[in-house]
Order: structure tokens, then C-alpha cells, then sequence
């Protein structure tokens, strides 16, 4: 097996699951809350990335979701990508293969803030999140402004179908 080395608190090296797509682990979407005191359903997670996956012709090979709080995104945005700022999600990619092999953070104290600016539930924002994160996991980008509005339908799309979201 190989070790990757992971953008993680522990900063420990992770062994993933071999590369064949045959040998796949019976949960490949693995949720980790590292905040204080806010957190969100495991099941409802694991339901819209699924969702999104099937819906986008992807396999999960391994996915970790990390929701964690301002602090911590705001490091690691300093960290991998030269940003000292703080930011609502990041995705980090381990592959440039078909399977998604990857983690993606969650800032949920972003989301306790923002989501009374925008007049939606905190699960709602959190989850909006979610679903960025993985959008561009997939290829999705958002860096014109023609983009931005196909990453937002498709955002829009999913946490409609998730029953997150009502038209």
C-alpha cells in the first residue's frame, strides 16, 4: 500500500487502499469532526455525496471530510496555497486519475456566520459547502464569472434534490 501524506491536524502519513478500483473499501466517504461544539449528520453527508458522485459519473476511492472550525481552514489555506486568509472550504485532490481520492474541509464556524447573511439554516450553508468542495473535486471551477453561475446551479441542483434547499 502507499502513504500519502495528508494536510491533517496530526499531520501523520495515512495508508489509503490500493489503487484497483475491485478492492474498494465498504465505506470509502469518512467524516471527521474536529470542531468544539458543532457538527452535522454523518448519514446526511454520506447521502449527498453519493448522490453527486452518481449523478457525475465518479467513483470515490477514498474521501475524507473534515469539519473543523475558522482556525483551522484559515492555516491551511496559509499553508498549501499561500492565502492568509479565512475561507469556508478547501479540497485537496490526491489523484489526477477517475477515482476521487481526496479531503475536503469544512469551516463550520463560516458557516454559523454566513448563514444568517444569507437567510438559510446552518446545515444548509454547511452543506453548501459540502458540495463546492467536491464540485471541484470533480473539475467544477469558479474563477470567471461565467463559471461561478454553472458552480452555483449545480449547488443549487444537489441541495434541491437533498431536500436541503426549496426553490
Amino acid at each position: 500500500m502507499k502513504t500519502k501524506k495528508l494536510p491533517s491536524q496530526a499531520e501523520t502519513e495515512v495508508e489509503f487502499w490500493p489503487d484497483s478500483p475491485e478492492i474498494l473499501p465498504e465505506d470509502a466517504v469518512i467524516i471527521y469532526t474536529d470542531h468544539s461544539h458543532l457538527n452535522l449528520d454523518s448519514d446526511r453527508i454520506r447521502s449527498l455525496v453519493n448522490q453527486i458522485t452518481e449523478a457525475e459519473g465518479r467513483q470515490i476511492h477514498r474521501l475524507e471530510i473534515v469539519l473543523t472550525g475558522a482556525e483551522k481552514l484559515h492555516s491551511l489555506n496559509k499553508l498549501w496555497k499561500n492565502a492568509d486568509y479565512d475561507t469556508d472550504v478547501l479540497s485537496f485532490s490526491f489523484t489526477d486519475g477517475s477515482l476521487i481520492d481526496a479531503a475536503v474541509y469544512v469551516s463550520l464556524d463560516f458557516a454559523q456566520e454566513s448563514c444568517k447573511s444569507y437567510g438559510v439554516t446552518f446545515i444548509q450553508e454547511a452543506s453548501r459547502y459540502i458540495v463546492h468542495g467536491l464540485l471541484h473535486l470533480i473539475g467544477y471551477e469558479d474563477n470567471t464569472i461565467e463559471a461561478k453561475k454553472v458552480m452555483r446551479q449545480k449547488e443549487d441542483q444537489y441541495l434541491l434534490h437533498a431536500g436541503l434547499i426549496k426553490v
